[in-house]
């Protein structure tokens, strides 16, 4: 009885191992990708402690692309590198109009001291990131 029962455990487990290792995934693909800011509007002054709702424009290259997130890397008390990503998934039917769309940032001001943005627009000829540059003054 023992053997029945565990004989049946262990076909039922291979069940489902075999269900979740079907490799016949219809073509579906789906990648994420950083994708160019085109502008930023941030204040000329920030508060220390408070939270700003910044408006970024990315560049969407298709419609098959969608809005992931912002990475934002504090580098320093003085940088803020901040990236679009988007997720691509693969369709048949995808409109290559490359259009902007516009994200609100959340930032909480943690600075103490003047800082500068750094939104990633580019890559240059030589490989080197180019930035459209935002100085913010910290005020009390």
């Amino acid at each position: 009885m023992k053997l029945l029962g565990r004989t049946f455990i262990v076909l039922f487990f291979s069940t489902f191992l075999m269900i979740g290792c079907d490799v016949n995934d219809d073509g579906f693909f789906q990648s994420s990708q950083v994708s160019p800011i085109l502008s930023a509007n941030v204040p000329d002054t920030m508060i220390i402690g408070e939270s700003y709702s910044l408006e970024v424009t990315y560049q969407k290259d298709s419609d098959c692309h969608t809005f992931s997130n912002f990475d934002v890397l504090p580098q320093g008390d003085s940088l803020v590198f901040v990236r679009a990503v988007t997720l691509f998934t693969q369709a048949s039917n995808c409109s290559q109009d490359a259009l902007g769309e516009l994200k609100e940032l959340e930032f909480d001001n943690t600075f103490e001291t003047n800082f500068t943005f750094k939104f990633l627009n580019d890559v240059d000829n030589e490989g080197e990131p180019v930035y459209i540059d935002k100085e913010v003054v910290v005020i009390e």
